[in-house]
């Protein structure tokens, strides 16, 4: 039965999915059922005491994860739940997760094998996590409205329901797109284990952008040298690298309560922004600013029709972003005194 209501659904994603100069379709992702207004409701199944207690575990974690079709029917897939990260792993309330479907399940559903994704999860729990996640979300979907080289995301409200017991924990979550779906799409191959990559391997335009993206939503919780919050690609056709960024909450856009200034950089508060890894002039810069300029309304737009925010947490939003723009003329800030 969930076959074919499944492969009912599909039908249309199939149309929509085709590839371009091509007679065959290509099958749609999972993430490319999990469709919502505002949000999807997810609910994902398992041992809790597992998951929250071992945290330095490398173990999966069998559940199950289950959501609602555009047409309103419940579908269940097996998934293997393992912990990620390294701050928020640590020190938040409930870890970041990586999720691995069945590829053998998800093929016989018609769907592609992609079976790897990150889940971004709540640091903090009640309103304020919840209103941090959407806030991140917001980044992730500033950057796609700025560069292709961006992950596809899905904003959950997930119920993490305790298989041994009645408990359950609720909380918002980003989910990101596949890796080797993103690789596809862009005919690239992901680099694994780079450090100290010189800046001559980068594709201008992507390392550029990249910054100033960054410098826009006040993030210094990034690095090329050790890959931090960020994956790195290399093209198949010119063999230039592309950075592609994850994880924003310590960025002054997000502003998470328990962000710390980042005293490496001497930043004495978590919105003072800083341009990293920019030995070049303003002058090079000129093409990406221009860009963002004439995104502005873009990104205003994204933050005023954004579901789940406080009108005040919008104004606070958009009167951090048109600093960006009323000081830009101003020169980029590589330092501080």
């Amino acid at each position: 039965m969930k076959n074919s209501f499944i492969y009912c659904i599909l039908f249309g994603l199939l149309s929509a999915t085709s590839m371009a100069g091509s007679n065959s379709f290509a099958k749609p992702d999972l993430f490319d059922l999990l469709d919502g207004k505002n949000y999807v409701s997810v609910t994902i199944s398992l041992n809790l005491d597992s998951l929250i207690n071992n945290r330095y575990n490398e173990d999966k974690i069998g559940g199950t994860f289950v959501f609602k079709s555009a047409a309103g029917k419940n579908l269940s897939f097996s998934v293997n739940i393992n912990l990620r990260g390294k701050y928020r792993r640590r020190m938040c309330g409930f870890p970041p997760l990586k999720l691995n479907f069945n590829k053998s399940e998800l093929n016989a559903n018609g769907l592609s094998k992609a079976d790897e994704y990150k889940l971004v999860t709540h640091c903090l729990e009640g309103e304020e996590g919840d209103v941090n996640m959407v806030k991140e979300f917001l980044a992730y979907q500033l950057y796609q409205q700025i560069s292709p080289l961006s992950y596809r995301s899905k904003l959950l409200k997930i119920t993490y329901q305790d298989t041994k017991s009645d408990n359950k924990i609720v909380g918002m979550a980003i989910l990101l797109e596949d890796k080797s779906s993103f690789e596809k799409r862009h005919n690239l191959s992901e680099m694994k284990d780079t450090f100290n990559l010189h800046r001559s391997n980068f594709d201008d335009n992507n390392f550029r952008t990249h910054g100033l993206f960054q410098y826009l939503i006040g993030n210094v919780d990034w690095s090329t040298a050790i890959s931090k919050n960020m994956d790195i690609y290399q093209s198949k056709e010119n063999g230039k690298m592309y950075i592609v960024p994850y994880d924003f909450d310590f960025s002054g856009f997000v502003n998470v309560s328990y962000a710390v200034p980042n005293k490496d950089y001497n930043q004495k508060k978590i919105r003072d922004r800083l341009l990293l890894e920019a030995d070049e002039s303003d002058s090079l810069y000129q093409s990406e600013i221009q860009k963002f300029i004439a995104l502005k309304p873009s990104f205003i737009d994204l933050i005023k029709k954004q579901k789940g925010l406080e009108m005040e947490v919008k104004i606070d939003l958009e009167g951090y972003i048109n600093s960006f723009y009323d000081k830009i003329g101003s020169g980029l800030t590589r330092s501080f005194n």
